[in-house]
């Protein structure tokens, strides 16, 4: 007599296929996160260092008088330092000190504070948040560069 075996899995064996693959996803997904997050804080810092040396290099290229021209305080700026209220990701604080150090210098000093909540993807879209308990806020994360500017005189 001639035995029927089909090949094949059964509906137990799949279920205990995909219940494996489950776990193994669950256990995976905190580390991807927080990879994603630690590529955000880079990508985070890498621009608010470039928006620090635009705004450096912008005033390098107007007369010395002028430089007075360059404060601000808490600018609220986009990835390219374009002024974005209230959207913008980075908050920028510019202090131009004349006769700084010593006379006809001028030291300039920018600070560009990160919003943190960019750190999550899908928040991204949402921003800025202005109510609840994922409110966009500044911390102490920021980047800072300072500058000395000379006056030539002949």
């Amino acid at each position: 007599m001639e035995e029927n075996r089909q090949c094949g899995m059964t509906v137990v064996e799949l279920m205990v296929a995909m219940a494996l693959l489950v776990m193994i996803m669950a256990a995976a997904f905190p580390m991807v996160d927080q990879m994603m997050s630690r590529f955000q804080m880079a990508r985070d810092h890498y621009v608010a260092a470039s928006l620090c040396q635009g705004r450096i290099e912008r005033a390098r290229g107007v007369p010395y008088s002028n430089l007075e021209l360059f404060r601000e305080t808490d600018a609220q700026v986009d990835d390219y330092g374009n002024a974005a209220t209230p959207a913008g990701r980075f908050r920028r604080t510019t202090v131009v000190t004349v006769n700084t150090p010593v006379t006809n210098m001028t030291l300039m000093r920018v600070r560009t504070d990160i919003c943190i909540c960019s750190r999550w993807g899908w928040r991204k879209v949402f921003h800025p948040v202005k109510s609840g308990k994922f409110i966009c806020r500044f911390t102490d994360e920021c980047e800072e560069m300072s500058f000395l500017f000379t006056e030539y005189l002949e």
